[in-house]
């Protein structure tokens, strides 16, 4: 265990930095907390170097001497990756959104490679983890509209859904985005939260107006020319859980090894 007394600059990605803060200041031995633009934070470190390198809210940290010793590779690994993968920050803050608990299943429909289906895991271990894909998108687009899961077995789900540019179309996302928020009325818990980000924002917030649900939450990011918005989505009261006796859920079968509710 390292202990130091140092400066250190901490750079994160747009639309992290506020919840960097608040990590840093939950930390004993730093100290002097500030967020000093859209993507540093700086602050006094003095005493183990631990606590503050296995935060995984920021991309690098600059010490006092101008060296940059952390970095979120180095600290995790690296990934298999595809080109629209989710930013590892924005996946760290995407599961901050969901409020995880122990004991609840997540799920990302949309998981890739898994890059917050990991995050998920490193906030809450305890956590049950669904991920479902596919290399092919027009075979994406039909699991998410028809997931291979029970009435009510999920807890959360969280989801970097097709921004309609690197994979499919804002035509493609017309018919997607509906039916992604049909099965997912299907397969969430009464008091379950979505939290789904987005560069196809007018279209989700067109879905989300004629589904159950509500938009309770925003947060936007800004990285790599990127400025997709994470939504937070409830049941509204006048919508409900959709009821297990309607012709689509009533004819969803289980299949071998979908996890039951």
């Amino acid at each position: 265990m390292l202990s130091i007394t140092d400066h250190l600059v901490l750079r994160t990605i747009d639309g992290a930095a506020d919840l960097l803060v608040e990590e840093l200041r939950a930390m004993p031995s730093v100290h002097s907390v500030n967020q000093t633009s859209a993507v540093t934070v700086e602050c006094v470190l003095d005493g183990p170097l631990d606590e503050v390198a296995a935060c995984p809210l920021y991309s690098t940290v600059q010490f006092g001497d101008g060296s940059v010793r952390l970095t979120w590779t180095h600290r995790f690994g690296r990934h298999e990756r595809l080109p629209w993968s989710t930013n590892y920050v924005v996946a760290e803050v995407l599961v901050r959104m969901a409020k995880l608990r122990a004991g609840q299943r997540l799920l990302d429909p949309f998981c890739g490679t898994g890059t917050i289906l990991r995050a998920a895991h490193r906030l809450e271990p305890a956590i049950r983890l669904v991920g479902l894909d596919h290399d092919h998108p027009k075979v994406m687009k039909a699991k998410a509209e028809a997931l291979p899961l029970a009435d009510g077995c999920v807890d959360r789900v969280v989801a970097n859904l097709p921004f309609g540019k690197q994979v499919g179309s804002h035509r493609d996302n017309l018919r997607l985005y509906p039916a992604v928020l049909q099965e997912l009325d299907r397969v969430l818990t009464p008091d379950g939260r979505v939290v789904l980000l987005t560069e196809d924002k007018r279209l989700l917030r067109d879905a989300v107006q004629r589904s159950p649900f509500k938009v309770v939450r925003e947060r936007l990011f800004r990285y790599n020319g990127a400025t997709p918005t994470a939504y937070v989505l409830t049941r509204s009261r006048a919508g409900g859980r959709r009821s297990p006796s309607t012709p689509r859920a009533a004819s969803r079968r289980r299949g071998p090894g979908t996890p039951a509710p």
